[in-house]
């Protein structure tokens, strides 16, 4: 007897409905451009910086609301995941440099000038990314824990002076003799200026923060369920 059943249907994963992946991609697009820009020394009179000042703060204003909302075992998710699209970004721009050029092809100086320092510069962006954001996301979900849902100004303010402290320290030690700074004084100016102004950034988009915070929580279906500061989800009493 023949069954009259037809095949059986597509099948296909089931996506949750959340945000978190389209922050992780907004992270990842961040670090890789913002380490490509950061190859670049800019003066501002006699302000010293790279061309990466005004994404990198992004970077944090992001593992912010993801630590706040999200807690911290998925924003230590998102940091590694992004940390590997620098990696993968680097390995990327440093093959197509080794590539053999055309004939034709009249670019390769200027291509390996721009592009052949992304490696070193990923390497101390990567290191200090690494470092600063996971203490960022850390000291923002233990804040939380005392604090629960008040003050999140504080929690904002004071994993960014945690946090950008020791990704600046240790990117711009890496990076500063690559793009062109030799002197211990213009050494101190790098650090001091880029730390001073990415705490300024996040401090002035604060307001920012806080409405994509308030979004996301009144539209993830699942916050309001208690979660420990590792990230765990625990019963609500």
């Amino acid at each position: 007897m023949s069954s009259s059943a037809g095949p059986a249907p597509a099948g296909f994963a089931h996506r949750p409905r959340t945000y978190f992946d389209l922050i992780v991609a907004a992270y990842c697009v961040v670090l890789v451009l913002s380490n490509v820009a950061a190859t670049k020394g800019v003066a501002f009179g006699p302000v010293l910086t790279d061309g990466g000042f005004f994404l990198f703060p992004l970077a944090y204003v992001l593992g912010d609301v993801v630590a706040e909302v999200y807690g911290f075992r998925a924003a230590r998710r998102a940091i590694v995941t992004s940390f590997a699209a620098g990696l993968f970004s680097s390995v990327v721009f440093w093959l197509v440099i080794a590539l053999p050029p055309a004939a034709f092809y009249e670019g390769q100086e200027a291509f390996e000038s721009v592009l052949g320092p992304v490696p070193l510069i990923v390497a101390g962006s990567l290191l200090g990314y690494l470092a600063g954001q996971l203490l960022n996301a850390f000291v923002m979900v233990r804040i939380k824990a005392r604090t629960r849902e008040r003050h999140l100004w504080a929690r904002l303010i004071g994993s960014t002076l945690v946090g950008e402290l020791v990704d600046t320290v240790v990117f711009c030690t890496v990076a500063a003799p690559i793009i062109g700074i030799s002197t211990l004084p213009d050494f101190l100016n790098y650090v001091v200026v880029g730390y001073a102004y990415k705490v300024l950034v996040e401090v002035l988009v604060m307001p920012l923060t806080y409405a994509a915070i308030g979004w996301l929580k009144r539209r993830e279906p699942t916050y309001g369920t208690a979660v420990s500061p590792a990230g765990d989800a625990v019963a609500v009493r």
